[in-house]
């Protein structure tokens, strides 16, 4: 049989792809700008006719998920969702929500060990190519194992994904591997621009520059810090730099363009580089198809602690919403709501610490506005009673605010809070040497360095 004739008789209509879910089931439908569209449409029409089908997500580009919007009485589908972007945010409530807190790179594992259980997969992939491949374009994340752990995977075709061409063996599935087909509507990448940068952002940006040098290779998560971060690399004299990173963002490709990456200093993956996930604009879509320097790979071989850690003087530049004063840092939810994920951040702490000349540099500014106008203190004595840790204290290397950048590595708990205390705005810092006074983490002969 010829790849074409098992093309045509895995071919299956929406509707009948609907059909293959009963109640109860597990689904999961993947994200970004592949989330399995034509999948979710068909359980959405179905929603008078199951109960309780628990539907795995992530962070969803390409419109509102039809599932959710069909549910009003939130008794079809439960929401399981991976890591939630604006769309999870605005659409998901906490009755039919249960966010999964799992570290970014165990995923594959998880899918294959059986602790996410799938008996229907559906995710968009490029069209067929002359070998029988299908290719999971610039967002791979744990594709491969999700389809591997599917009683039943379907692949939707969409014509507007460009293949990958070139990069780690599990960017592509072969047609002998999915059981069903279904051809979407191929709906065009939603481009997601990068952040734009206050003055705040800019000038804890000034800070982390400083901890670079030329060599250092950068793992940038999402967000205004980062992308100021990657602005200030692009105005500075640094050169030689590396790339091995979660999420590939247009602010990284203008530095390989400007000729600020070259990954000749990388030990690992050497000339290359490293993502597993790319968002952003058309341009970078295609830049990342591409550009044979680009190696894209799955999230277990991209966020591995020894593989990141493998490479000399990994530089790890992430985002959070709040820290307190022993370091434990949150970057996912506010009290008991979840506004996003665990994500790879831990990942890439822990893996950049091994680095040889490694750092990690978790940061956000000082205070917030609050719905009322008045102002807070993203730093707090201790997080509130269901926050959720992202990053436990002992993992924490930097910390970094528009005050000061700290290393807290190897402190005890009265020089930690000392020094944190020490990037906290000046206007919350009485209230905070009380507060850590309180929790006994303070003395008289304490000084804030």
């Amino acid at each position: 049989m010829s790849y074409m004739d098992e093309y045509k008789n895995k071919l299956i209509s929406s509707k009948q792809a609907g059909a293959l879910v009963n109640s109860g089931d597990y689904i999961d439908l993947y994200g970004y700008y592949a989330a399995g569209d034509t999948m979710d449409q068909a359980l959405a029409a179905r929603v008078h006719e199951i109960q309780n089908v628990k539907i795995r997500t992530m962070s969803k580009h390409n419109g509102n998920w039809a599932f959710l919007e069909a549910d009003n009485q939130n008794k079809a589908f439960i929401n399981i969702p991976i890591f939630l972007g604006p769309v999870e945010t605005r659409q998901v409530n906490q009755i039919n929500q249960a966010p999964i807190p799992a570290l970014f790179y165990e995923y594959p594992h998880m899918y294959r060990r059986g602790d996410l259980p799938v008996h229907v997969g559906s995710r968009q992939v490029s069209p067929m190519d002359n070998e029988g491949y299908f290719s999971f374009s610039s967002s791979i994340a744990y594709s491969k194992a999700l389809v591997e752990a599917s009683k039943i995977f379907i692949a939707e075709i969409n014509t507007s994904l460009p293949p990958l061409s070139f990069g780690h063996e599990d960017r592509r599935i072969h047609i002998s591997q999915i059981d069903y087909i279904v051809e979407g509507n191929n709906p065009v990448p939603v481009e997601q621009p990068d952040p734009v940068p206050t003055e705040i952002d800019k000038k804890i940006a000034k800070y982390i520059l400083g901890e670079l040098h030329n060599g250092s290779c950068l793992q940038v998560g999402f967000g205004k810090v980062p992308m100021a971060v990657t602005s200030l690399i692009a105005e500075s004299d640094l050169h030689d730099l590396g790339i091995h990173t979660e999420l590939m963002s247009d602010s990284l490709m203008k530095l390989y363009n400007a000729g600020l990456v070259t990954n000749r200093c990388k030990t690992i993956n050497k000339g290359q580089t490293v993502y597993t996930i790319a968002a952003g604009s058309h341009e970078l879509y295609e830049f990342v198809t591409s550009c044979k320097d680009m190696y894209a790979a799955p999230v277990d071989y991209v966020n591995d602690l020894c593989l990141i850690g493998s490479n000399d003087n990994v530089v790890s530049i992430n985002s959070c919403l709040e820290f307190d004063l022993t370091g434990h840092v949150s970057a996912e939810t506010i009290g008991t709501r979840q506004i996003s994920g665990t994500g790879g951040q831990l990942d890439f702490i822990m893996g950049s610490y091994r680095s040889k000349g490694g750092k990690s540099i978790v940061t956000c500014p000082s205070t917030y506005k609050k719905k009322d106008g008045s102002t807070a203190s993203r730093i707090v004595p201790t997080l509130s009673p269901g926050v959720g840790v992202t990053d436990p204290r002992m993992c924490i290397h930097y910390l970094c605010t528009e005050y000061g950048i700290t290393n807290i590595k190897g402190a005890s708990m009265w020089e930690r809070v000392e020094r944190i205390i020490g990037i906290a705005h000046p206007d919350f810092r009485d209230n905070l040497v009380k507060e850590a006074e309180k929790l006994r983490l303070w003395t008289r002969t304490n000084k804030i360095i």
